[in-house]
């Protein structure tokens, strides 16, 4: 494994390649509900490629520089790098021009008057400077006459080797996108585009869903022979997938800090639960605090129900959960007491350490929600219809009155 002391690292051109597939997904949420047909394709017809039916619509070069200090000067290598691929892919067809959007797309800088800087998208140019392929062509002609580096020699080549006017008409649709994003920093650039499909403050866990889902899903598209274009419609699949999934992980626990009315407080004073805890002899304040939380998680668990945000039966299987956390421990409670012998005050001690285990230490999530008081109400809840007791002998204590 190379190391930062070497000369011989392959993290830039590691980087290089994950800067290719983190683009591709950046670029390609543009297209989403827009262009069902596009489909993106990496190092197919370009670095990243937008095609339709084979046919490119756009073909973009992608430069990333670790440091930030590659600047596209008129003898740039990343530039000539570029225009010799594109060079040779319209000598081929050189219909390539007129149809196809081509870019480069560069963490590097453009320097002023330069060639590069000449080609940058229209509306990015600053008052008195306009967008100017012509002036762009004789300059970079000039370098290439000169040729005075070796190793750009096949570049110069293949772009003098058109005529004027297609070099005027390559450079015509030439775009050069300087000061990109880093790879590191495309997931704000990603979580940007997102924040108009994903739940308020749900951009960030969107993000990383469907990245999680593009990485594995550009491996196989790498794998293929030839290599596979990956359709928008999938893209857009994934995204309503991950924009229904956080839909339903996106509860709020809003009645967190509401309280009873003094009338609610004295009807629950003949319900069960409060009589179950009675019979264990809890008293004062603890009841009030019971009283609390059975309202709270009332309230809410009603609140998500009427406004769509649960499923069906996923309330009952909430508190399947909790009474089968409960079952263990009340069997070994019984177990402890065995066939009696106990006076009623060992009794009440018993259910006593059951019930201060759900005060402080239940705690089981209804989906992503893991309040206090959701877990300690909905066991009060269960208490109300004495599914769930605290007492060895609870259904006989609170069988007195009607639930």
């Amino acid at each position: 494994m190379a190391t930062a002391s070497t000369n011989f690292s392959a993290a830039p051109s590691a980087s290089g390649y994950l800067y290719q597939a983190r683009l591709a997904l950046a670029l390609c949420l543009r297209h989403v509900n827009a262009d069902a047909g596009v489909e993106v394709g990496i190092e197919r017809l370009d670095d990243v490629s937008f095609e339709r039916d084979g046919t490119p619509l756009e073909l973009l070069q992608a430069k990333h520089h670790i440091d930030r200090i590659a600047s596209l000067t008129d003898k740039s290598v990343d530039l000539w790098k570029t225009l010799r691929v594109w060079s040779e892919a319209t000598a081929k067809d050189p219909t390539l021009p007129a149809r196809t959007r081509l870019a480069l797309v560069t963490t590097g800088r453009a320097p002023s008057d330069s060639a590069a800087a000449m080609l940058l998208p229209p509306g990015t140019y600053s008052e008195g400077k306009t967008r100017d392929p012509k002036a762009a062509a004789a300059l970079l002609v000039a370098v290439a006459e000169a040729g005075r580096n070796q190793e750009l020699n096949a570049a110069y080549a293949a772009f003098m080797a058109l005529s004027p006017t297609m070099r005027a008409s390559l450079l015509s649709s030439v775009e050069i996108l300087d000061n990109q994003p880093l790879v590191t920093d495309l997931d704000k650039t990603i979580e940007n585009d997102l924040r108009m499909l994903a739940p308020r403050g749900q951009a960030g866990v969107a993000r990383e869903r469907l990245e999680g889902w593009w990485w594995p899903r550009v491996c196989k598209a790498l794998m293929a022979s030839p290599v596979e274009s990956i359709s928008v419609l999938e893209l857009e699949a994934k995204l309503d997938d991950i924009r229904d999934g956080l839909k339903r992980d996106a509860l709020v626990a809003d009645q967190e800090h509401v309280d009873p009315t003094t009338d609610e407080i004295a009807d629950y004073e003949r319900r069960a639960f409060v009589r179950q805890l009675k019979a264990i002899g809890v008293g004062g304040n603890r009841i009030e605090y019971a009283k609390r939380d059975y309202y709270r998680a009332f309230t809410q668990r009603s609140k998500w129900v009427r406004e769509h945000l649960v499923f069906d039966g996923e309330i009952a299987r909430y508190e399947m959960t909790l009474i089968e956390e409960w079952q263990p421990r009340f069997q070994q409670m019984r177990d402890r007491i065995g066939d009696g012998g106990m006076t009623d005050l060992e009794y009440r001690q018993a259910g006593q350490e059951l019930y201060s285990w759900v005060e402080a230490d239940a705690r089981f999530p209804f989906r992503t929600v893991t309040h206090r008081f959701l877990t300690v109400g909905s066991y009060h809840i269960l208490a109300n219809e004495l599914r769930v007791g605290w007492h060895p002998d609870y259904e006989t204590a609170c069988a007195t009155e009607e639930v």
